[in-house]
């Protein structure tokens, strides 16, 4: 393995245990001694790699929304049928696993900090932009291949997307898991229903 390969594998290591350390004593708990204490090294070498908490934590949020998106979106882009892939999108917006990848402790930290430092910000810009792509892209072929009603297909996957991150932000926090699977399967009805897709077809 070479040199950077083993520093970039380092780095995450450190960043997964960051993650783990803030779940357990949150964003102001988890300090750079914690951190060293899960890893069983020295503080010294988390300032090596990354210099201030704050920098790590930057990085953190790059990382684990880097993680997000590559769990589902490269998986859900790879469908080559536009009509199935669509489908597809929308079980997994409504479903409350797509929602459990990042614990809401670690995502919502992670915003926080988005509201005062731009790279942050900037990585959950990212994250969205892609989202949206992805159900936008997903929406204009189907509309191509004749599969549902022409219309902007650019203002119906906003809509797409305002719905499920409704959905996120009313089933965090311990939501019963009954009352989370219900109100995703009536949003993504709805949502079939609004996009014109017979689910049935």
């Amino acid at each position: 393995m070479k040199r950077a390969e083993r520093s970039l594998k380092r780095r995450r290591e450190m960043l997964e245990a960051y993650y783990q350390t803030l779940l357990d004593e949150g964003l102001q708990g988890a300090s750079i001694a914690k951190i060293a204490r899960r890893l069983d090294v020295p503080p010294s070498l988390l300032i090596h790699y990354f210099g201030t908490k704050e920098q790590m934590t930057i990085e953190l949020a790059d990382y684990l929304l880097e993680v997000f998106h590559k769990t589902y979106g490269d998986k859900l882009a790879a469908i080559a049928d536009p009509r199935a892939r669509l489908l597809v999108i929308l079980d997994e917006l409504f479903g409350p696993e797509y929602h459990q990848l990042l614990d809401d402790r670690a995502f919502y930290a992670c915003f926080y900090l988005s509201l005062t430092h731009p790279k942050v910000r900037q990585a959950y810009a990212a994250l969205y932009d892609s989202s949206l792509e992805l159900v936008e892209t997903a929406i204009r072929e189907c509309m191509e291949a004749g599969v549902i009603p022409r219309d902007d297909p650019h203002e119906l996957a906003m809509t797409v997307k305002a719905m499920e991150e409704g959905y996120a932000f009313l089933i965090g926090g311990g939501a019963d898991e009954a009352v989370k699977a219900t109100m995703g399967e009536v949003l993504r009805e709805r949502t079939t229903r609004l996009l014109g897709l017979d689910a049935g077809g």
